[in-house]
């Protein structure tokens, strides 16, 4: 039998969460706050993407937003998916390799060009997906509704979430106090 580990507490869930929100000019402003926030010592979990005016069904704080992606994080993605694929046609070449004592060489070429051409499909479909990202993006900031919201647990994390914020680009700096389904603006300034 094994020693059973003590048990230990979680976080303490406050019964409100702070946020400063900003709207954008353009996707790569919004880039770039990312980038700031997170060098900053902002974690990605405390960053959304509110939407301007979710469906009713979606009208949630907790499901009327999505998580922020940056061109990193498109590449990331890309290149596990293309690696993913070149090791796929890897693994049939061997497979066949094994299966024929050696004899498929044709067979061999052919997987390591399977292998190839599934990661060149890969990869343009990571470019699409990230050129649909970005125009989406770009058609809210259009519109005024690019809002990145910014988790702050104190009064400094707020100044400092507000100031990347204005020094990337962002309009119509928020404080907001959110209380389950309830947002309201916060009574002090940022």
């Amino acid at each position: 039998m094994s020693d059973a580990a003590p048990f230990k507490k979680g976080p303490v869930i406050g019964e409100t969460v702070q946020e400063v929100q900003g709207i954008f000019p353009s996707d790569a402003a919004l880039q770039n706050a990312i980038a700031r926030l997170t060098q900053s010592g902002f974690d990605r979990a405390d960053l959304s993407l509110p939407t301007a005016q979710p469906a009713s069904q979606l009208a949630t704080p907790e499901q009327g937003a999505s998580l922020p992606t940056t061109d990193t994080d498109v590449r990331q993605i890309r290149t596990m998916a293309t690696s993913m694929a070149g090791t796929v046609g890897a693994i049939a070449a061997a497979g066949a390799v094994i299966a024929t004592g050696g004899l498929a060489a044709v067979a061999v070429g052919a997987a390591v060009a399977a292998g190839g051409g599934a990661a060149l499909l890969a990869n343009a479909a990571g470019n699409a997906a990230s050129n649909v990202q970005h125009d989406g993006r770009q058609d809210s900031a259009a519109r005024g509704e690019l809002v990145l919201s910014v988790r702050a647990t104190d009064a400094s994390r707020q100044a400092s979430a507000a100031e990347i914020l204005r020094a990337s680009g962002a309009t119509g700096i928020t404080a907001l106090e959110r209380t389950n389904a309830d947002i309201r603006p916060s009574p002090s300034p940022v």
